[in-house]
């Protein structure tokens, strides 16, 4: 004859378990988990140029909806990389923020001086790492004769996303915020002279552009 299971007795067991199970998740934060991502964040105020050292950041949960694949998720993936702006405590790292050796030459990308005379102005608010467009301007070749025409080529962007390398005072040295990092109405000197990182393909571009009577306006 067949023991009959206590109904009670294994109510019991089957509810002590749900508890037990019910503290291990909410000792591990488990379901927290499910719903949230590892991301790299600012351990401290990190200053721009700051070479970011394990210091610098630590390891946070971040929601799980708000997560872009431009967030670091190891911190090994941002040692050794230069801030290219202020990160304020308890922000993510993300990618904009950081060097991404676009400012390093490579068998494409060199660093370009652009002459003064190829520019409508040089803005003294545009600093280091700013990646800026250009549109060009045209304003004769010195045979034109009447009125300077005024029209943007094909109303676009000649170039989009160019890294600025250095922007330079007299004394050829890099132009930064008189008060803070992020000050770009006062600058520490005035600007002179600007570096962009291009293609020897793009700096023909421009080069062609001048000679055809346009100079460049440089947006940010």
């Amino acid at each position: 004859m067949k023991k009959r299971i206590n109904k009670n007795l294994f109510l019991g067991i089957f509810f002590f378990i749900l508890f037990i199970a019910a503290i291990v998740v909410s000792e591990t934060g488990v379901l927290g988990k499910i719903n949230t991502v590892t991301v790299v964040m600012a351990n401290t105020k990190i200053e721009k140029d700051t070479i970011l050292s394990e210091e610098n950041v630590i390891l946070a949960e971040y929601p799980r909806e708000l997560i872009t694949d431009d967030m670091y998720r190891h911190i090994s993936d941002v040692i050794g990389k230069t801030a290219v702006q202020t990160i304020q405590p308890s922000a993510f790292i993300d990618r904009d923020y950081l060097d991404q050796s676009l400012l390093k030459p490579t068998k494409d990308h060199e660093f370009f001086p652009i002459p003064n005379n190829w520019l409508v102005k040089l803005q003294g608010t545009i600093r280091r790492y700013d990646l800026i467009n250009i549109s060009a301007v045209y304003v004769g070749t010195g045979q034109d004769t009447g009125a300077v025409l005024q029209q943007n080529v094909k109303n676009e962007y000649v170039l989009e996303n160019v890294p600025v390398a250095y922007v330079k005072g007299s004394r050829n040295q890099e132009v930064s915020g008189l008060t803070s990092q992020n000050d770009r109405l006062n600058g520490n000197q005035n600007a002179a002279q600007i570096e962009l990182s291009l293609t020897l393909e793009d700096f023909k571009v421009l080069e062609k552009l001048t000679k055809e009577g346009y100079q460049f306006v440089l947006s940010y």
